[in-house]
């Protein structure tokens, strides 16, 4: 019985075993996998390459404010950042000695008046003796004509009509006149003199300096300085071979990157001639009325197109790469990726021109490139344009 049981089981594993050895293995298959990239069409397109100019705004106008005299400070009537108007007092020095000088001229005005009026009563005086003297004179001489009386009275007579008294009067009242003009004249210095310790604003503007304070004694330089911030310059110096693309009066676009970059127009105010031993022009930019962002002291660019090309072929530049020394682009045909070979031409870091081997309109990848061999299969995300 036991030996029935192990034929039975024998058989049963070679029928297994014959019936596994008549079946063929079959191969799996592998899916290609395929390469995201990203696409962008040719384009037609203008490509200009820009060489970058920077520099910083001051201010259009600025003064730094030098009193003419030195002395104690009484009183500053200005700060930091306050707007004043032209003609607007600053800050006054101590001016006793100046007041007591205008006191002095103004009594030396008044005693040359005086003497003046006393000059101008002794010329009238002497013009009315003199008057007399001429017509007592004259009837002496038809009296020693008709005999009535000696030589000697009429000479006396004569004597006394002469005009050197009424000259002497004259001299002295014209004398007397040009003193009252330089008592004046000196009056007016001492006023002059006086207001120099009263500073004003000589412009409109607002103060970014303040350099006295009050009880100190200013011993010169700026004590303060305004400038006016209605209107900036920019200033740039510029190399010989671009100094052709700036004109005086022409306007150009300002990129300040500071204030959000924001775009300011500004027009060319002046070109000055370098200066000894340099090959870069001095050139300043007027901005009128910018926007408070924009303030003095920020630096600010401008994009000179030195060379452009108009309606080319033109891909992003990330979209060509260097392939066994070979320059290529992908383009994509039916969900795979195939080589072209390009020339390029104006490339200005963002897009560049080919001038062989693309049409416009052709897909071309601009993301994933550097993963894709000819003929790989790829899988599309359309870059926005």
């Amino acid at each position: 019985m036991k030996k029935l049981k192990y034929l039975i089981s024998g058989i049963l594993m070679l029928s297994l075993v014959v019936s596994g050895c008549s079946k063929k293995a079959e191969p799996e298959v592998v899916e290609e996998k395929k390469i995201t990239v990203e696409t962008m069409q040719s384009v037609l397109d203008d490509i200009s390459v820009e060489t970058t100019i920077s520099g910083s705004f001051k201010a259009s106008d600025e003064v730094d404010v030098v009193p003419k005299v030195m002395g104690k400070v009484t009183n500053v009537s200005v700060k930091e950042g306050q707007v004043v108007s032209k003609g607007q007092v600053l800050f006054t020095l101590d001016s006793q000695n100046a007041q007591s000088a205008v006191r002095n001229a103004k009594a030396a005005v008044e005693n040359a008046q005086t003497a003046v009026e006393t000059a101008r009563i002794s010329m009238e005086r002497a013009e009315q003796q003199y008057n007399n003297a001429v017509l007592n004179y004259e009837r002496s001489k038809q009296l020693y004509d008709a005999g009535a009386i000696p030589l000697t009275q009429l000479e006396q007579a004569e004597l006394a009509a002469s005009p050197l008294s009424l000259e002497l009067a004259k001299t002295q009242y014209y004398q007397a006149q040009v003193a009252v003009d330089t008592a004046k004249g000196s009056l007016s210095d001492a006023n002059i003199a006086l207001g120099d310790f009263t500073v004003t604003a000589p412009i409109s503007g607002t103060i970014t300096a303040v350099n006295v304070n009050s009880g100190n004694v200013f011993g010169g330089g700026p004590a303060i300085k305004i400038s006016n911030l209605a209107n900036l310059t920019m200033k740039v110096d510029v190399s010989e071979n671009l100094i052709k693309y700036f004109v005086v009066g022409e306007t150009m676009d300002i990129n300040v990157k500071s204030a959000g970059d924001t775009i300011l127009s500004g027009k060319v105010k002046e070109i000055l001639p370098p200066s000894q031993g340099s090959l870069t022009y001095p050139v300043e930019i007027l901005v009128s009325n910018p926007p408070s962002e924009v303030k003095a002291g920020m630096f600010a660019e401008i994009n000179i197109a030195t060379e452009s090309r108009n309606q080319v072929i033109a891909v992003p530049s990330e979209a060509v790469v260097v392939k066994e020394g070979n320059t290529i682009v992908y383009i994509i045909e039916k969900d795979k990726a195939k080589l072209v070979s390009v020339k390029t031409g104006l490339d200005n870091g963002k897009m560049v021109e080919i001038t062989e081997g693309l049409n416009e309109g052709m897909e071309v990848v601009v993301k994933g490139q550097n993963f894709l061999e000819d003929g790989a299969l790829v899988s599309v995300v359309k870059q926005e344009e």
